[in-house]
C-alpha cells in the first residue's frame, strides 16, 4: 500500500499571500520531538532534588510550588486517579521537596502540560539554558527562515504549551544562536488549550491583526483546525519524528516539510484554498469557467490551422 501523498507546497502559490503574522508551535514545528523527550525532560527528573535544595527559598520557586499544591487540592477532591498531594507551607523543607518531586514525576509521566508543571519546569531550564548545560535544539531551516520572514516585515509570535519563560529560553540560547530579536510574542496555555478556538481569538486580538492574516504552523491536526474555526489560516508541518498524518490531514491542509517551502511557486491555487482550510476543491461556477476557456483555446487552434 502507498504511502500517503501531500500535494508539496512548493507548487504553491506563496502561503504567505495575505499574512501579516506568522504563529509558531514549537515542538515538532521548529524543534525535533526528540529534544524534548532526550533532553529537557530527563534534565528535570535528573535534576529536580537538587534544584529545589538550592533554590527552595527563592520567591518563584515558592510560587510555583503553590501552584502545584493549589492545582493537587483541586485534582484530589475531584477524584482524580494517582495525584499526589504537596503540604502545607508548614511542613519541613524535606517533606515538601520530596512530595513536589513526586508530584512532577507523576505528571510528566502521565504527559500532562498543565500550567502549574510547566512553570516549574520552565525554572529548572532556565538555569540550565543560562549555564549552557543545554541549547535549544531547532531544525537546519529555522533560524535562516525566522531571520528572513522578520526582515521581511512578518511579525512572529510562538504559541506552545511550553512557559513563555522556556519558550523564551529556547530561542535566546539555541544551537543557531539567539534569535529572541525575531519574535514580537509569546503565548502559552495561559491564554486557554492549543485545540481550543477560543485561544486562537484570544491571540488574534491580542496581535491586533484580523485572524484571517494570521498563519498558525503546527505538526497537531487538532490544533490547525481549531486554528482555522477561529478564523486563521493554517498550516501542517512535516518533521522526522512527528506522528504521521492522515489522508485527510494531508488533503484538507497544505503541508510543509521546511519552513522555505512557504513561499512556493504562484501556479496552483488550490492548496491555498487547503491553507485556508478548505478542502480545495474548485467552484462549480470556476469549472464551468475553465471549460469555457478550453473550449475557446480550441475554436481558436482550429482558426489557425
Amino acid at each position: 500500500m502507498m504511502a500517503p501523498q501531500k500535494r508539496p507546497a512548493e507548487e504553491a502559490e506563496s502561503l504567505l499571500v495575505g499574512v501579516r503574522s506568522l504563529l509558531l508551535d514549537i515542538e515538532g514545528t521548529t524543534t525535533p520531538i526528540s529534544f524534548v523527550e532526550k533532553t529537557l525532560f530527563p534534565y528535570v527528573t535528573n535534576n529536580i532534588e537538587s534544584y529545589l535544595n538550592k533554590n527552595f527559598e527563592n520567591a518563584d520557586v515558592q510560587k510555583a510550588i503553590a501552584a502545584l499544591r493549589d492545582q493537587a487540592a483541586k485534582e484530589k477532591d475531584e477524584k482524580v486517579e494517582g495525584v499526589v498531594e504537596i503540604p502545607s507551607g508548614d511542613a519541613s523543607k524535606e517533606d515538601v521537596i520530596k512530595a513536589v518531586i513526586d508530584n512532577v514525576k507523576w505528571q510528566m509521566g502521565e504527559n500532562r502540560k498543565t500550567t502549574e508543571l510547566k512553570a516549574l519546569q520552565g525554572l529548572i531550564w532556565k538555569e540550565a539554558f543560562e549555564s549552557s548545560e543545554i541549547k535549544g535544539e531547532l531544525f537546519e531551516d529555522v533560524g535562516p527562515m525566522l531571520k528572513m520572514l522578520a526582515e521581511e516585515g512578518f511579525k512572529l509570535y510562538v504559541f506552545s504549551s511550553a512557559s513563555i519563560q522556556s519558550q523564551k529560553l529556547l530561542f535566546s540560547y539555541s544551537n543557531q544562536g539567539d534569535l529572541s530579536d525575531v519574535f514580537s510574542g509569546y503565548f502559552d496555555t495561559t491564554t486557554g488549550s492549543k485545540r481550543d478556538k477560543a485561544s486562537y481569538k484570544k491571540i488574534a486580538t491580542e496581535i491586533g491583526h484580523e485572524p484571517k492574516d494570521i498563519l498558525f504552523l503546527t505538526d497537531i491536526p487538532e490544533e490547525a483546525e481549531a486554528a482555522v474555526g477561529a478564523g486563521l489560516r493554517s498550516a501542517l508541518v512535516i518533521r522526522p519524528g512527528n506522528e504521521e498524518l492522515t489522508d485527510e490531514n494531508l488533503q484538507n491542509f497544505a503541508c510543509i516539510e521546511r519552513f522555505d517551502e512557504l513561499y512556493g511557486d504562484e501556479d496552483e491555487e488550490d492548496d491555498i484554498k487547503r491553507f485556508a482550510g478548505g478542502n480545495g476543491e474548485a467552484d462549480d461556477d470556476d469549472e464551468e469557467e475553465e471549460e469555457g476557456d478550453e473550449d475557446e483555446e480550441e475554436e481558436e487552434e482550429g482558426d489557425d490551422a
